[in-house]
């Protein structure tokens, strides 16, 4: 009785690992069923007495009912067993243990019942006690913490990854980008700044513009600006031309500003020291055509009146020579060509025409006493220009300036700089408006020697030199250079 019983034999065995537990019925034939007269037979719901057992139930273990329990020690047909030991539980677990077969190698310390239950402790076998739960929750919490860690370090790294990666095209382009300008592998051209020091509104159209008296002098649609150079700033408006014609074009010389006006024919003299016109001189009459004007120290000349017949190229025309001492009208000469502009000096007025002639007039004789083919044909205000050795002629179609020696009055250079239009000359220096922008040529050595290529500067369309500054005259703006910007 002491030992442990066999299997049992017959068509019912017990499964394994479940003490008492209910059997499971081997499959049998139909006809070999128990009857209700036969041993073994139970009815539902009836019960073992104490002490009691069915005859049938001699050779067969105790079938387990719902609800029945294990006694400590006993199994369900009345023998010693070993102590039931659990498993031990995950963390987390959620259904209770396991029984294990008696006598498993994974034995647990403490008895369990049926229900995971040790005996006299009223908590599940599964569950942790205190010290253990808060060791584990612990270990659970650093493991998500190395966990975070890990990952930020991660995305950390990931985006200096990329910030590399995506760095690393733009030096490749930095340094196997051919250069734009300059030979292989010279250094990028530095970015030239701006000459252009100051800008100021004149309200209006510019029909002429000229330096000197310590100010710079705009001829507008009815009226003349002065441009004071130490503040960049219009100090006075002089009306001119109140009949409607408006000034024809502007120059200084014989301390004064002298504007031409075409209705009824006149020349309007500024005092630069009042701004108050001080002098009319009459012309004989309204001028037509294209008026340019320019001045010495003792003579101002008028080049006016171009001759046009209808439906044929104009022909001829006038240049006025005016004594600003005696305020009259000293000569009058007839042009051969029609005039588009006209410059002085010591000697003699140069007269440039549409048809790219440039005609010498003798101071002494008042008259035309040479003619010089300079180039295509012009059509533009203050084309030419007297000063720095030598005159000077914008010519646009051939995209040159061509320089004229007074002496020998034959062109000494041919100067490429794109399509010029207009001309300024200082001491040492030619300025030039052409399609390359603001173009400095240096006359020792007939050549360009510097560009600004400012888009304010190529809409401009006249250009001053004088009050240590160039000017140049756009649709209602003066912009002030500084030459020491225009540079190589």
């Amino acid at each position: 009785m002491g030992g442990r019983r066999g299997p049992p034999e017959g068509d019912e065995r017990p499964l394994r690992g479940l003490p008492g537990g209910r059997a499971r019925p081997r499959p049998s034939p139909p006809d070999s069923t128990p009857t209700p007269d036969q041993p073994g037979h139970r009815e539902p719901g009836d019960r073992d007495q104490p002490g009691q057992r069915d005859p049938g139930d001699q050779d067969q273990p105790r079938q387990r009912e719902p609800g029945d329990r294990d006694r400590p020690g006993r199994d369900g047909a009345g023998g010693v067993v070993r102590p039931l030991r659990p498993l031990r539980v995950l963390p987390g677990g959620a259904a209770p243990p396991l029984r294990v077969i008696p006598g498993g190698g994974a034995a647990a310390p403490d008895l369990v019942d049926g229900e995971g239950h040790a005996p006299g402790d009223g908590r599940p076998a599964g569950r942790l006690g205190r010290g253990g739960g808060a060791r584990r929750r612990v270990a659970a919490r650093r493991r998500w913490v190395a966990a975070i860690v890990a990952l930020v370090l991660l995305l950390a790294g990931l985006a200096v990854t990329g910030r590399v990666v995506a760095e690393r095209p733009r030096a490749a382009t930095a340094t196997t980008a051919p250069a734009t300008t300059g030979a292989a592998g010279s250094a990028p051209p530095v970015v030239q700044r701006s000459p252009i020091v100051a800008t100021i509104g004149t309200g209006g159209f510019s029909y002429g513009m000229v330096a000197g008296g310590g100010a710079l002098w705009v001829a507008g649609s009815n009226e003349i600006s002065r441009i004071d150079p130490a503040t960049d700033r219009v100090t006075a408006t002089i009306p001119v031309g109140v009949t409607g014609s408006g000034p024809g074009g502007v120059s200084f010389g014989a301390g004064a500003v002298w504007v031409p006006v075409a209705v009824p024919g006149a020349l309007w003299g500024i005092d630069p020291h009042s701004n108050k016109v001080t002098t009319r001189i009459s012309l004989g009459g309204p001028l037509q055509g294209p008026v340019s004007v320019t001045a010495t120290h003792d003579t101002v000349w008028i080049a006016c009146c171009a001759e046009q017949a209808a439906g044929a190229p104009a022909s001829g025309g006038r240049l006025l020579r005016v004594d600003p001492r005696h305020k009259r009208v000293v000569a009058d000469i007839a042009l051969p060509a029609s005039p588009v502009a006209v410059a002085a000096d010591s000697s003699a007025a140069w007269v440039a025409t549409a048809r790219g002639q440039v005609l010498v007039v003798s101071q002494k004789r008042n008259r035309v006493v040479a003619t010089i083919e300079a180039g295509g044909p012009l059509g533009f205000d203050q084309t030419i220009a007297a000063g720095a050795g030598g005159i000077w002629l914008a010519d646009p179609f051939d995209e040159q300036i061509v320089r004229i020696d007074p002496r020998t009055r034959r062109v000494m250079a041919r100067i490429r700089a794109g399509a010029a239009t207009t001309l300024a000359v200082t001491g040492d220096a030619v300025w030039a408006l052409s399609s390359l922008g603001l173009v400095r040529v240096d006359p020792a050595h007939d050549r360009v020697v510097a560009t600004a290529p400012d888009p304010d500067l190529r809409r401009a369309r006249l250009v001053a030199a004088g009050g240590g500054a160039v000017w140049t005259a756009a649709w209602s703006s003066i912009s002030r250079i500084d030459p020491a910007l225009v540079t190589p």
